[in-house]
């Protein structure tokens, strides 16, 4: 009983944190359209550009389902961005509780994860969308399929190839997964009629859906790899005149000297120079990103009065010595091993389950740019399980044990001092959360309301046929869209835009950055024709044009 009222006051503590981290949300986050647009857009309009099975289309019907309750876009995004902020953190609670351990420390974990940048502002959803599946997996295995492993392992293996269509990295935990099972099948005499199910449904799904690999994860290995390159050498003067999100085929080829087709052809033909200036470079980010996700567990901590001095001692490579050291003076390691073992052996499916599910983010950070911390959600659910296992487990040397055997700890007023405290602490957590909500970085809030009024007179949204990325400005206002891809750089693109037809256009600055080299552009922004109406932008030296046809 005690423990079910500590979990209400937990839930009530998360349920107040979700408010604190939301409740001005269109204040503190701005919209980001980049990826997280076109899942929105593919998923309101049905995959109007066709179903990209790489694309996530299982996050885009998401947003789908929520439309039915939102349908201005904008409100939609940050919709979104409230629930995935919020629903993850009261899962991850109720998972962590699930593995056994204690409701102070999944209180602590859930909300540590809760107030992370992962988490908030990140604008980007589609991982924190993963990971909430995962989690909600999980809830259901050890909710349904505690005493019968290999039923929660044959629901496992089946949903992870589901996930490969919100993340298609995903594919790489489907597949040890379903190594397991085949193993455990054979190893267990199991009737092979559940192993049979999950292979057809997913070969019925795969030839009915599609696959959720594609030539996308070529083209996004010499995205990356062009980005890590120029990190790597700013003063190469080559790729100056080239952007690696767009010019990626140009830059690779500078780069290797020749085409390549992705990864795996760059691989064999340049080893070591995709080892070096990529999968390397993109370890020593993961490795640090890893580093700041564990501190993230003593940051609140030291941001109490008169500690602030840890965060200095966590980056300092003698603390680790000292405290490699009294570990093993104090603990014994055959012992805390022996335990560990025991632990796993009795309910292997919380260990197994968060194993599988950092497999996905190991794979995408090795492979794609730097690192994306936003990939790194499991983790969050990877390391409350390990460190609580670990701390559960250890066995104290007899002289330690000795000098620890007092009866102070046992005293229940002692006790419940401690909880108060705690829960003192948690509430300090919460104002320290909300003293973080601080106005971000400009996203594109101010870029949509200004297109929004220069095309209010418009009443048929169909009618616009704007430049820009097919996914974009359109999510937002209507109408469609001409990529800039369509555009071959300095050619005439007054006739592009006859061609076209294309009614507007937004130059942006990154959009004006890009095309500063290109003359034709260039001269089209000095002297439009006047079919076009020529508007100052945001910002001092932003334009745009509208076609006069359009606005009438």
């Amino acid at each position: 009983m005690k423990e079910r009222v500590f979990d209400g006051i937990s839930l009530l503590l998360i349920a107040l944190a979700c408010y604190v981290l939301n409740h001005q949300i269109t204040a503190i986050s701005n919209i980001q359209m980049g990826d997280e647009g076109f899942y929105m857009y593919q998923g309101i309009t049905l995959f109007r550009l066709g179903l990209q099975t790489d694309w996530g289309p299982i996050y885009s019907l998401w947003y789908k389902f929520l439309s039915f309750f939102e349908s201005d876009t904008v409100r939609l995004y940050y919709l979104n961005m409230v629930l995935l902020s919020s629903l993850p953190t009261l899962v991850l609670y109720t998972a962590i509780r699930l593995v056994g351990l204690r409701w102070w420390w999944a209180l602590y974990s859930a909300l540590v994860f809760h107030f992370s940048t992962i988490n908030f502002p990140e604008g980007v959803k589609v991982s924190i969308f993963l990971f909430l599946a995962t989690l909600l997996l999980y809830v259901a295995c050890e909710r349904f399929f505690k005493k019968n492993l290999y039923k929660a392992l044959v629901l496992t293996t089946f949903c992870y190839y589901v996930f490969t269509y919100i993340r298609p990295e995903v594919i790489v935990s489907f597949g040890l997964c379903l190594m397991v099972l085949i193993g455990v099948t054979i190893r267990l005499r199991q009737s092979p009629i559940a192993l049979l199910g999950v292979v057809v449904s997913v070969l019925v799904i795969f030839v009915s859906v599609g696959s959720p690999l594609s030539d996308k994860g070529e083209s996004a290995f010499k995205q990356d790899f062009s980005y890590n390159y120029n990190m790597q050498h700013p003063d190469d003067q080559r790729l100056k005149p080239y952007n690696n999100w767009v010019d990626y085929e140009v830059m690779s080829r500078i780069i290797f000297g020749e085409p390549v087709k992705g990864f795996g052809d760059a691989l064999v033909k340049h080893p070591a120079l995709v080892l070096e200036q990529h999968i390397l470079f993109n370890a020593r980010n993961f490795g640090q990103q890893l580093a700041t996700l564990l501190y993230s567990y003593l940051e609140p901590i030291s941001k109490l009065p008169g500690l602030a001095f840890i965060e200095r001692l966590y980056y300092h490579k003698l603390t680790w010595l000292f405290i490699i050291g009294g570990f093993l003076a104090m603990i014994s390691l055959r012992k805390t091993g022996h335990k560990i073992a025991e632990t796993v052996l009795k309910n292997p499916l919380p260990y197994l389950m968060t194993s599988l599910a950092i497999l996905a983010p190991i794979v995408s950070s090795l492979y794609s740019m730097g690192t994306k911390p936003r990939y790194l959600p499991p983790f969050y659910f990877f390391f409350p399980v390990l460190i609580g296992l670990v701390v559960s487990s250890l066995q104290q040397r007899p002289w330690l044990r000795s000098l620890a055997n007092n009866e102070l700890g046992k005293n229940e007023w002692v006790r419940y001092g401690l909880r108060v405290f705690f829960l003192l602490g948690m509430g300090l957590f919460l104002v320290w959360g909300w003293q973080r909500q601080v106005p971000k970085s400009p996203g594109d809030n101010e870029l949509i309301s200004y297109v929004r009024q220069i095309t209010s007179s418009v009443k048929d949204k169909n009618r616009i046929r704007i430049f820009d990325n097919k996914d974009q400005l359109i999510t937002y206002i209507g109408g469609n869209a001409v990529s800039y891809a369509e555009y071959k750089r300095n050619t005439d693109f007054n006739t592009f835009l006859q061609q076209k037809d294309i009614n507007l256009i937004v130059f942006r600055p990154v959009i004006l950055d890009y095309y500063k080299a290109d003359s034709s552009v260039q001269r089209f922004i000095q002297n439009p024709p006047p079919t076009f109406i020529k508007k100052e932008g945001l910002k001092p030296g932003e334009y745009s044009f509208i076609r006069r046809d359009l606005l009438h």
